[in-house]
């Protein structure tokens, strides 16, 4: 009987280490999600961040084409104007 109570306390010890390694490894397991739950929140923020960027841009974009196009029709408007007075003045005064 000695053998059998031998065994049965060298199983229990082996059965106290795999628990004691069991709960370590939960306790990396645990540590290891919540580093996954930060990186996702930071990777979520780059996301609106570019998203924001993206969009401010597109706004910056439309408003120089915006004052593009004001300032080709001014000059478009100042060459018409100058062209008739240049016109009126030859007409007039050669």
């Amino acid at each position: 009987m000695s053998n059998l109570d031998e065994t049965i306390r060298e199983l229990k010890e082996i059965n106290n280490h795999l628990f004691t390694i069991n709960t370590h490894l939960e306790q990396k397991d645990s540590k290891l999600d919540e580093c996954l739950n930060v990186i996702r929140k930071d990777l979520w923020n780059i996301k609106n961040i570019i998203a924001n960027d993206t969009e401010h841009h597109k706004n910056i974009q439309k408003s120089i084409e915006k004052g593009i196009e004001r300032a080709l029709a001014k000059a478009t408007v100042y060459l018409f104007v100058t062209g008739i007075m240049l016109y009126l003045v030859g007409k007039f005064l050669l």
